[in-house]
């Protein structure tokens, strides 16, 4: 497998593959000397539970700590295939660990992937991939949806949310899976900071070539419509106002 800088491939005699950068390298490689997968490992391990599609177990270890996902089908297709994936094309880890290095490379702020295993099986595989856990975040939905936060906090946050879809247009990436719960947001001194997650489907056009928002904000007004119908709150026109603009400020440029 061709992988991004710094990643090297461990293999496994039961056909599982994985790769890892230097920090994760070693946990790996005891998970899959004992025989497990790496989100089985790190479930076992783990000192914090998040909930996604599936439990998200985060490691901590004295070389950082981990955020390990195991990769689940959505929609209708969940219901026939649950967590596999037919093996055609590049696998979701790969794809994810080339996008995310990529979209970092260009300036747009997303975890970075520390290592990835996909386990064959017959026409199929299942997957795991690792990223560094980031430290007093929430995911849009969240944060909107969940807290209390003032309508000056929320709009700060939708005008930056905004600014980071027209920023990654321009440099030309486009998320193709965007949703609310794949926008993180870290709280930081100068304020939110708004992060992708979820890159395997990401778009990365050749250098110089700007992507289109509208799509991106499309997909992320349909998220957040379906979390005001299952939530007792909505948002303000304002704040739809706020996040539309700033999501095509670099339109003009």
């Amino acid at each position: 497998m061709r992988l991004p800088p710094g990643l090297e491939t461990i293999d496994r005699a039961d056909s599982a593959q994985a790769f890892a950068n230097p920090e994760v390298e070693a946990w790996v490689r005891g998970a899959f000397a004992r025989g497990e997968g790496l989100h089985e490992a790190a479930t076992r391990q783990a000192d914090m539970i998040l909930q996604g599609r599936g439990p998200v177990p985060v490691l901590t270890t004295p070389r950082g700590r981990w955020v390990v996902r195991h990769y689940h089908r959505g929609g209708k297709v969940a219901r026939l295939l649950h967590d596999r994936h037919l093996r055609i094309g590049l696998a979701r880890p790969l794809r994810e660990a080339r996008a995310s290095n990529e979209v970092r490379r260009r300036g747009i702020p997303t975890p970075r992937v520390m290592a990835g295993a996909v386990y064959p099986s017959g026409p199929f595989y299942r997957a795991d991939i690792v990223t560094e856990f980031v430290a007093d975040a929430v995911d849009l939905a969240h944060l909107l949806f969940k807290e209390e936060r003032s309508r000056r906090e929320r709009s700060d946050v939708l005008r930056e949310v905004g600014r980071l879809l027209a920023r990654s247009a321009a440099a030309g990436i486009e998320h193709a899976d965007l949703n609310a719960r794949n926008v993180l947001v870290e709280q930081e001194r100068g304020g939110p900071l708004p992060l992708f997650l979820d890159l395997d489907r990401c778009r990365v056009l050749p250098p110089g070539v700007r992507a289109d928002p509208r799509g991106m904000l499309a997909r992320l007004f349909r998220s957040l419509r379906k979390h005001e119908s299952h939530n007792a709150r909505a948002l303000a026109p304002e704040e739809w106002a706020v996040l539309s603009a700033s999501a095509h400020s670099g339109d003009e440029g």
